[in-house]
């Protein structure tokens, strides 16, 4: 059964569990961020329109059940405000406060899914959370030679990208747990790899009784331009 709480919202009930939707804000992005190589006036014809930005709906799965509310991702917090960093507030609209989330899985470690971690003085905003990341995404975001050279991105944006990662990371150490493709999480989230985006991103295949649904994150950024161009892609993916 499917009911909206609000426009930010949207619930699931699914036999006895509820999975919720929850809304982060929809972030507008340089459209140079999108088919890196080709020229603008071809992605405007795609698009059938012409755009300086593109927004992207950041979502934020919470499976709420049992004795557990887990969220997969975070969004991006404080820094893509006032348009992004809304999950809190919504979660409220949902009746759920930031101290009694038990875990956090992450898809991968940018930005946009792990800076709604923290806020702005560094303090802890989900403070009981275990935040589940894979060790390969770990590895290569704290590794002093991480390989860019797959990348559309400037070295620059990577360099100042790592430093954002790194910074939250050491913040969460205490809470963070690492995960590899063959554990199964919190009984009910098995990992499937998904590398390319990041070198340790991943998918989830979700159980709930007998039936298993598949969770991704940034496996197509925009519908409208790369359901019908997906070879175009975008400098967002460390592996193009």
């Amino acid at each position: 059964m499917f009911q909206a709480i609000n426009d930010q919202v949207k619930t699931f009930h699914f036999r006895d569990k509820n999975i919720l939707v929850v809304s982060d804000g929809d972030v507008p992005y340089d459209n140079n961020c999108f088919a890196p190589g080709i020229s603008r006036k071809e992605l405007h014809m795609v698009l059938q329109r012409g755009v300086a930005y593109i927004s992207l709906a950041h979502n934020i799965l919470v499976l709420a059940w049992d004795d557990c509310i887990v969220l997969i991702d975070a969004g991006n917090g404080y820094a893509t405000l006032p348009e992004g960093g809304k999950l809190v507030t919504n979660l409220k609209a949902a009746d759920i406060a930031p101290d009694k989330v038990t875990d956090i899985v992450l898809t991968h470690a940018h930005p946009d899914h792990l800076g709604g971690l923290v806020d702005l003085n560094n303090q802890l905003i989900f403070p009981l959370a275990k935040i589940y990341l894979s060790t390969a995404e770990y590895e290569f975001w704290q590794s002093d030679t991480p390989d860019f050279s797959r990348s559309r991105d400037s070295a620059i944006a990577l360099f100042s990208i790592q430093q954002n990662i790194k910074q939250r990371l050491n913040v969460l150490k205490e809470q963070l747990w690492l995960f590899n493709e063959n554990d199964l999480l919190l009984g009910c989230l098995q990992p499937v790899a998904a590398m390319g985006h990041t070198p340790g991103h991943f998918m989830f295949n979700v159980t709930v009784g007998k039936e298993t649904f598949l969770h991704m994150a940034d496996i197509c950024h925009e519908e409208t331009l790369l359901f019908s161009r997906p070879e175009w892609g975008t400098i967002f993916d460390i592996d193009f």
